[in-house]
């Protein structure tokens, strides 16, 4: 049995898988009696995209010595109040030149390529503790990147984990795209929630390639052999666009809506088919969308004061007071399939 967690995109609202993987950590240590242990030891696939690249590739860098994860969940979540309002912090002189964004990113690069470095140094793909793919999409050969570290081929093993995670939350009009090479190979991104927004689809079939990739081609992978644990950034109320309005647009009015429309829609679709794949083999049991309603934070991905994540923050609390007993049950079955099945 193998268990996959994907990690949507969401900008700032990332905080909020990032507590709900806290809390389930914390149940398994509470279960296991050891408090060391990481929910990163006990999946066998991380995915993520935009924001969830950022949380999927933290819990994955090892410690000093290699043999263990370096950060705790509840770090990650603090990471979220210490580099949140400098990647989203606005700069006089960059609002002037790009006339507050109409002429330019609304961001400058620095915003997200200094935090990026200073708590993803220089450790490749290959360094990190588990099998994993991050999404981007290179706007020059127009293409689609899964950037995975573990797959027969090893294209981007090589690559720096900062950089795969810097295309992947290059969100078209906020960040400049991402440009970085191994060897001849260039790559311009940008953020991958442009086609994977909930990369939950994409990491079900990237994992014949890597925690698959040594079993008998011959003998087929049942649904029954893989838990899926897709963690979204918060259900929010989408902003309707009146067609009153919306039929006077032209190409300026559209840019930002079209943004919001393939970042939510994708992230429904695919759960929509995830259900549906795992329920027309009777194994729904194996799949979990946990996606809480935001109803106290800003829906906005963008508001990154502290004030905001402490709401963000008691919406999580709320979703976790309302699904007690189906969260202890989820942890109690990570553990369950790592100390019954596999040994």
């Amino acid at each position: 049995m193998k268990i996959i967690l994907s990690i949507d995109g969401g900008g700032i609202r990332g905080i909020v898988p990032a507590a709900l993987l806290s809390y389930l950590e914390k149940k398994i240590q509470e279960i296991t009696g050891d408090p060391r242990l990481r929910i990163a030891d006990l999946v066998d696939f991380v995915a993520g995209t935009s924001t969830g690249s950022i949380v999927g590739s933290m819990m994955l860098i090892p410690n000093e010595t290699g043999s263990h994860p370096k950060h705790e969940m509840t770090d990650i979540v603090n990471l979220y109040f210490e580099m949140g309002e400098s990647v989203f912090k606005k700069h006089f002189w960059h609002n002037l030149k790009t006339i507050w964004g109409l002429l330019g990113p609304q961001f400058p690069a620095s915003n997200i390529d200094t935090p990026l470095l200073k708590y993803l140094d220089h450790y490749k793909m290959k360094d990190l503790m588990k099998p994993c793919m991050f999404s981007g999409y290179d706007i020059e050969k127009r293409r689609v990147n899964f950037y995975t570290n573990d797959d027969e081929a090893e294209k981007y093993a090589h690559y720096l984990v900062k950089d795969v995670v810097r295309g992947s939350t290059s969100i078209p009009a906020y960040f400049p795209p991402a440009r970085y090479q191994d060897g001849v190979d260039v790559n311009t991104i940008v953020d991958g929630g442009v086609f994977a927004n909930n990369p939950s689809l994409a990491a079900f079939i990237e994992i014949s390639k890597t925690i698959f990739k040594f079993e008998d081609k011959s003998k087929k992978r049942k649904l029954r052999d893989i838990v899926i644990i897709s963690l979204g950034t918060g259900s929010i109320k989408q902003k309707p666009f009146p067609y009153k309005k919306s039929k006077k647009w032209g190409k300026a009015q559209w840019m930002m809506p079209v943004i919001d429309v393939l970042l939510s829609s994708h992230s429904e679709v695919t759960d929509y088919e995830m259900k549906k794949i795992f329920d027309t083999y009777d194994t729904m049991h194996n799949y979990h969308r946990l996606n809480p309603p935001i109803l106290l934070g800003d829906s906005s991905g963008l508001n990154a004061s502290k004030e905001n994540l402490v709401r963000l923050l008691k919406d999580v609390d709320n979703y976790i007071e309302e699904n007690r007993v189906m969260l202890n049950t989820l942890a109690r079955e990570i553990v369950d399939l790592n100390y019954m099945v596999r040994l």
